[in-house]
């Protein structure tokens, strides 16, 4: 019985906040009409979608003003009522359109909190109604969980803003520049580093919003530079592993950060000081916030709602990939080369919407190894037209040794920017050892060129 008025009471308290959010949504919508009829050049400067507005007769108010402002006419109060008066007659819309504008105290400069009360209300009934459909539907199980994530996660990707003035778009270009020249100041990179001192340099570290593609033939060390990319980067992280499971990655990271064979880990064949490094690599790793997706059959709609996922729950600051070809299409019936289009446009769209660099491994085609000079090139990526279109920076990886085990380039990895939006092209090179998955810079004494 207790616990049935605590239920009840609970319900109660919950109606009650529920009908005061809507009044305060309703004082909001009607003062945001108010505004816009005292100054009407407020309209254009802050567009709403009129599906925000809760109440039905505020949202034809709001599609007259517009219709005015459109029409190059003066949207004052008894303008708009007559219009509307003459599509439904006998409604009452004088009284109503008077009311607000006569009765109602809002103010022009506080334009911008009635908007947000509006969408932030909008944004809040609409979760309310997926909670509600997750309920009804709990009985399907994941499939259920997955559709109110994704619709969550749409909710939010809706609701941020992607049309900016001139001066919205110079602020932000001078705040980014004056942030760079900060760090280059304190002699840091711009970036996310990549713990190459080269790369870096060629590249200012890894940008917020950039899809970088790493192709390479098998046995190059994809998945290595991968791991090494995304250890050195200092800040949270997700990986997307189609190709090896969660353990398998982790063994990697732990022979990379242990500075123990990898082979040797597999195997069981450790040496007691081997034991002792291992331990410090766990702690190392223990210290780092990262999360593994080890999907094998993982689709682009996947790793969207993964990354969605870790980027609000998490807050990871860059994804990485392995690999583009061995993610899953939504469609299996498409032709191979839409297939990639659907997943290379789908990383870029997904490190613009979450603001965060997106590392993406590709895979090569054979053909560059009939050359007499087998580095791979753009054109060499399979499927790799739509890669070379939406990539803002193609870096290759190629070890000669792979092709020449008498080389007298042992030991050494080079990574050819092909690509690079926002710098110049070049070929890198960094210290390379198999036995650990480990790279690293190959002149350790050199200074950080400014």
């Amino acid at each position: 019985m207790t616990r049935m008025v605590f239920d009840i009471a609970e319900e109660i308290s919950s109606e009650k906040h529920l009908a005061l959010e809507e009044e305060r949504a309703t004082n909001a919508e009607a003062s945001f009409l108010k505004v816009l009829m005292v100054d009407n050049s407020l309209y254009p400067s802050h567009p709403i979608n009129r599906h925000w507005f809760a109440n039905v007769r505020f949202r034809k108010v709001y599609e007259t003003i517009g219709y005015l402002i459109k029409e190059g006419r003066t949207a004052e109060p008894t303008t708009v009522a007559d219009i509307l008066e003459s599509q439904e007659p006998n409604t009452r819309w004088l009284e109503l359109v008077v009311d607000i504008f006569r009765n109602l105290i809002a103010y022009p400069e506080s334009v911008d909190t009635y908007l947000e009360i509006i969408q932030e209300a909008h944004t809040k009934r609409n979760a309310r109604a997926i909670a509600r459909r997750l309920l009804s539907d709990i009985h399907k199980g994941r499939e259920a969980v997955d559709t109110a994530t994704s619709s969550l996660m749409e909710l939010y990707t809706d609701s941020t803003k992607h049309d900016f003035d001139s001066k919205a778009v110079i602020k932000a270009a001078i705040e980014r520049t004056e942030e760079a020249f900060e760090k280059s100041q304190n002699g840091q990179i711009v970036g996310i580093t990549t713990g190459l001192i080269d790369l870096d340099n060629a590249t200012g570290g890894w940008h917020d919003t950039d899809l970088v593609v790493i192709p390479a033939r098998p046995a190059m060390g994809k998945t290595a530079l991968l791991l090494n990319l995304a250890l050195n980067s200092g800040v949270r992280f997700g990986v997307i592993s189609s190709e090896q499971a969660h353990d398998q990655m982790g063994v990697r990271m732990l022979s990379i950060e242990g500075h123990v064979s990898g082979s040797k880990i597999r195997r069981g064949k450790l040496l007691s000081d081997d034991w002792g490094k291992l331990s410090n690599g766990a702690h190392g790793l223990a210290n780092r916030e990262f999360w593994i997706n080890d999907d094998p059959t993982i689709t682009i709609d996947g790793i969207r709602r993964q990354a969605r996922k870790w980027a609000y729950t998490n807050e990871i600051k860059i994804l990485f990939v392995d690999y583009i070809q061995r993610i899953y299409p939504t469609d299996a019936k498409q032709p191979k080369h839409q297939q990639i289009e659907e997943i290379t446009r789908g990383l870029k769209s997904l490190a613009k919407e979450l603001h965060i660099p997106v590392i993406a491994l590709a895979q090569v085609n054979r053909e560059c190894e009939r050359r007499p000079d087998k580095r791979p090139g753009m054109g060499d990526i399979a499927d790799a037209s739509i890669i070379e279109k939406e990539a803002d920076v193609i870096a290759t990886l190629y070890r000669d040794e792979v092709y020449t085990p008498d080389s007298p380039h042992k030991g050494v990895a080079e990574i050819g920017i092909c690509k690079n939006r926002h710098g110049p092209t070049g070929k890198i090179l960094a210290k390379w050892d198999g036995s650990t998955f480990r790279f690293e810079n190959l002149h350790l004494n050199r200074e950080n060129q400014q």
